[in-house]
């Protein structure tokens, strides 16, 4: 399978903050390029529910500290958390410890198709509309990758958005205090609400969002990289710790730059998301969502639970790493 990003001397930069599907710079791409067997496949499927598995605490926690407005908006809550610590004792005290992995099933379940998708349709999608273009000049070629990139996104997210939704509304879906019952028991009342029914189209709720920032933490993860990359020291036979060191530091710093630039776009989407199947609360656009966050919280609510996204970011790098290790 083709990679997805250039490759690079620096440790510890393997992070995506998008969960949009990348697109591979180089040439030309053919059909063996992304060629995988079901073994592979199934490879994929198992690396990645495991992964997702053990970060998926710290994806409900982010997910809740960043959303904690638009849940007060809601009515689920009555205050804000003062922190991470304060909302990890309100749902191990209020919903057990358990329930910290709250919407990992269809996480898991649909992280097969996801991965179908984005082999079978985003790869050959990116493929077609890369090459369509002229490839003359860098700008007809930034063009391409762009269009490419983007044609990619929205082909898989076709699939993959509606999964990514139930599984993100279980997430933010808490009790507020104790004996209370959830809005959803599972993905299925999720999906079966009657405003779905009537207006499937609100599943893809943020959808322009969530390709636009993994356009942009693309965008500058690779631009920040191509800057500092040359003043940090390649690794070789002789480097020492401090070289490896030197070289997870500045790829930790060049991933929480990025993360922290896409935080504010995600805080919209995933608000978006939560009041999209609310009738009297819907935001008509992403500009009426991020003026409501303005008005209400000012510029600190675009970064709610940021720095809880960067402790998911090291976590996330410390897997990746030790996974690499491992084979």
């Amino acid at each position: 399978m083709a990679a997805t990003n250039p490759s690079s001397p620096l440790r510890g930069e393997q992070v995506g903050g998008g969960d949009g599907p990348t697109f591979p710079a180089g040439d030309a791409l053919t059909p063996e390029d992304y060629y995988v067997s079901v073994e592979n496949i199934q490879l994929l499927w198992l690396s990645g529910a495991i992964g997702r598995t053990i970060i998926a605490p710290l994806d409900r926690v982010k997910f809740i500290l960043q959303c904690q407005g638009e849940l007060q908006r809601l009515g689920t809550l009555d205050g804000s958390f003062r922190g991470a610590g304060h909302c990890v004792r309100h749902l191990a005290s209020i919903e057990g410890y358990r329930s910290f992995w709250r919407g990992n099933l269809i996480q898991v379940i649909s992280l097969l198709p996801i991965t179908i998708a984005q082999i079978f349709i985003a790869l050959p999608t990116q493929t077609f509309v890369f090459n369509a273009f002229p490839h003359h000049s860098a700008a007809t070629y930034t063009a391409s990758f762009y269009a490419a990139h983007i044609s990619g996104a929205l082909a898989a997210s076709m699939v993959s958005y509606p999964l990514d939704f139930a599984r993100f509304r279980l997430a933010v879906d808490i009790k507020p205090f104790r004996g209370a019952s959830y809005e959803f028991r599972h993905s299925l009342a999720f999906f079966s609400q009657p405003v779905l029914s009537e207006s499937p189209h609100l599943l893809y709720k943020g959808l322009c969002l969530y390709v636009f920032g993994s356009l942009l933490y693309q965008t500058v993860h690779n631009g920040i990289l191509r800057v500092v990359e040359p003043f940090v020291l390649p690794e070789t036979p002789e480097s020492g710790y401090g070289t490896i060191a030197a070289q997870v530091g500045t790829g930790l710093t060049v991933s929480a730059l990025s993360t922290l630039c896409l935080h504010p776009i995600d805080t919209v989407r995933r608000r978006m998301m939560i009041a999209a199947t609310e009738d009297d609360l819907r935001y008509s656009s992403s500009m009426h969502c991020a003026r409501h966050i303005m008005r209400t919280e000012g510029p600190a609510g675009f970064y709610r639970g940021g720095l809880f996204a960067l402790v998911r970011m090291v976590a996330t790098t410390a897997l990746f790493t030790l996974g690499s290790v491992a084979s």
